[in-house]
């Protein structure tokens, strides 16, 4: 475990990553680990919906961030957007947990990219997830 301040449970191997997305600085901190591809955070009270647990829009934002650090296998910032992401909401995340999402490339093409993960709490399984994404070429478009 590391040990600072808010990142005491986050798990050795993940490093803080810079969110660039207003809307996902919303669950940030955000952790990311390379091996394998990884994306995660520490939840705490204002992830949480009002039955105490993890917002299910917290995950699925998790689950659409990750789709893109996924499909670039956490080498570089893809731009593209989400053409969909269908969930399959398992179990509650708990408060003061860190969690994260994994998966992998089903099917890559030179502009639609096919993915699934699961969103984990350490070894169980909270939400699943398929997403495509659609690749841009240029930062224009």
């Amino acid at each position: 475990m590391n040990g600072n301040d808010s990142s005491t449970l986050v798990p050795e191997g993940w490093a803080a990553l810079d969110i660039k997305s207003h809307y996902s600085r919303g669950i940030a901190p955000m952790f990311m680990r390379k091996d394998p591809v990884g994306l995660g955070f520490l939840t705490n009270e204002t992830h949480s919906n009002i039955n105490g647990v993890v917002h299910g829009g917290a995950l699925a934002t998790l689950a659409d961030i990750g789709l893109f650090l996924i499909a670039s296998d956490g080498k570089d910032k893809m731009n593209g957007a989400t053409l969909s992401l269908s969930l399959n909401y398992l179990r509650p995340g708990k408060m003061g947990r860190f969690i994260h999402c994994q998966g992998r490339v089903v099917r890559a093409g030179s502009s639609i990219i096919f993915v699934e993960g699961s969103i984990l709490d350490q070894a169980e399984e909270l939400l699943t997830f398929n997403g495509v994404i659609k690749r841009f070429r240029s930062a224009g478009a």
